[in-house]
């Protein structure tokens, strides 16, 4: 495996080491060299269809970094602001935090600690939805075949049956799938992570990797994850198929229908069984929306280039 190396700023340096994913499943060695390394990931490999969508692209980026402050100062790096992707200006980049870093409650500044959390999740969000967006416009381009009196490939029935499976619709529905795969706003994401883990410094945030209080069997053991996306994906999955959040969907798909975007604020009120507290989440959540100006980031985009905003090569 050949490497690209970038040198950051001195400050920067010996803070993270950057991985392709497949080379997570193995123990990290101990990293001597001081210059931040991106490492060229492995030729895709094909995944069995009933497996989560994997991260597999070669643009994205995965960091293990156990500070707050260098994770801080990797953002600074790489020209990441919730500023300039509020305005519009600025996509986000493909930098997937494994874990959230251990001293993220000593932050001594709170708005610091918000900013390196919201920076930190927003780009798994995105890459969450952008497997689902993928598997919805497949949808959509399969139904317009099927309007048409065209038959799916022996190919696409396969997905579909998996995508069926996987969603826990009637084999081959495509309405039904299409209530089911789309997105969860970013707004309402973000803000639902930052309620449960508060901010990220929770047990099942820092140990299990676990930010939206999801319970594995029961109401008392909470689930793990070996990685922080892998709950985010968790989660949306659990938005998209479970009963208690089939208002959730049906109000979702009534934006669609009224060509509306997707509306975080709006659709926090369909998750009164989210929680006991019932209309008090509610607007925990909705506050946490509203007092951090999170649907300006409902229409954020991860970027093309995995080399967006990295320090230059040397």
């Amino acid at each position: 495996m050949q490497f690209r190396v970038f040198r950051p700023a001195a400050a920067l340096a010996g803070l993270l080491l950057i991985v392709p994913l497949a080379a997570l499943a193995q123990p990290a060695a101990p990293i001597d060299q001081p210059e931040l390394q991106v490492a060229d990931l492995p030729p895709q490999q094909p995944q069995p269809m009933s497996a989560v969508p994997p991260i597999d692209k070669t643009s994205d980026i995965v960091l293990k970094v156990n500070s707050a402050g260098k994770l801080s100062d990797i953002f600074d790096s790489a020209d990441y602001a919730l500023a300039d992707v509020r305005d519009g200006g600025a996509d986000v980049p493909r930098l997937l935090v494994e874990a959230m870093p251990g001293d993220l409650r000593r932050l001594e500044s709170t708005d610091l600690r918000k900013d390196v959390f919201f920076n930190a999740v927003l780009p798994l969000v995105l890459r969450v939805n952008e497997d689902i967006r993928h598997d919805r416009d497949r949808l959509l381009s399969l139904q317009g075949l099927q309007r048409l009196g065209l038959a799916p490939s022996a190919e696409s029935r396969a997905w579909l049956t998996e995508l069926s499976e996987r969603y826990d619709v009637a084999d081959g529905d495509i309405d039904a799938l299409l209530l089911r795969v789309d997105e969860v706003p970013p707004s309402l994401a973000l803000a639902q992570a930052a309620v449960e883990s508060g901010w990220g410094t929770s047990h099942s945030a820092q140990r299990r990797n676990a930010l939206f209080g999801q319970t594995a069997g029961s109401a008392v053991r909470y689930a793990a994850f070996d990685r922080l996306i892998d709950g985010v994906a968790s989660y949306a999955r659990n938005l998209n198929t479970h009963p208690a959040y089939a208002g959730f969907r049906a109000r979702r798909a009534a934006l669609r229908a009224a060509r509306q975007e997707l509306d975080g604020y709006d659709l926090a009120s369909t998750l009164l069984r989210y929680s006991t507290r019932r209309t008090a989440y509610i607007r925990d959540v909705r506050a946490m929306i509203r007092g951090n100006d999170l649907v300006e980031l409902d229409s954020a985009r991860l970027a093309a280039d995995r080399t967006i905003g990295l320090p230059a090569a040397s």
